[in-house]
């Protein structure tokens, strides 16, 4: 048996009180990334957290044709209370990016801003996706609360942005 380390984050614990921003680069955007999303949020304890920016991989204009593939996780339930900005880039309206902005947007109580870079202004139709969940998006459209837009706003970015990933 080891000795309790008080300074030393137990997983499942708030792991990174202080943070307030998150930048996540995706490689591929499909059922298993949907899913470790979902276990890192649950898992790290992000209470803190004001600002998700997301950054999907690049896909062609016309969006990806998903196979049905369950994502095999519940979206955790307790994170995400002070999250306020969400930017999303390279959304191509595919089955699991549309999973994860209707997450945000329904455990999100604070968000105010859910930006989302597409090349297609147009909420498509997306196979797979439960039609409550389009009906929710379109209220957020609505309201103002989520932002379609072609370019990306310089006003809302990471602060560390500059970062490079050599594999």
């Amino acid at each position: 048996m080891q000795p309790h380390m008080p300074n030393r984050p137990r997983w499942g614990g708030d792991l990174f009180p202080r943070m307030t921003g998150l930048q996540l680069l995706l490689f591929e955007m499909n059922a298993p990334e949907l899913a470790n999303i979902y276990v890192f949020l649950k898992k790290s304890g992000c209470s803190n957290l004001e600002r998700l920016f997301v950054q999907l991989p690049i896909a062609p204009y016309e969006p990806l044709v998903d196979s049905f593939d369950y994502v095999g996780l519940e979206p955790p339930t307790d994170v995400s209370e002070n999250l306020k900005v969400v930017k999303i880039t390279n959304f191509s309206w595919n089955r699991f990016e549309l999973q994860l902005v209707c997450f945000l947007l329904r455990k999100a109580r604070s968000l105010r801003k859910l930006l989302l870079i597409t090349p297609s202004l147009v909420p498509l139709h997306v196979p797979g996706i439960q039609k409550a969940d389009l009906l929710f998006l379109a209220e957020a459209l609505a309201n103002g609360k989520v932002i379609l837009s072609v370019s990306d706003d310089a006003a809302t970015q990471p602060f560390h942005s500059d970062v490079s990933a050599d594999f």
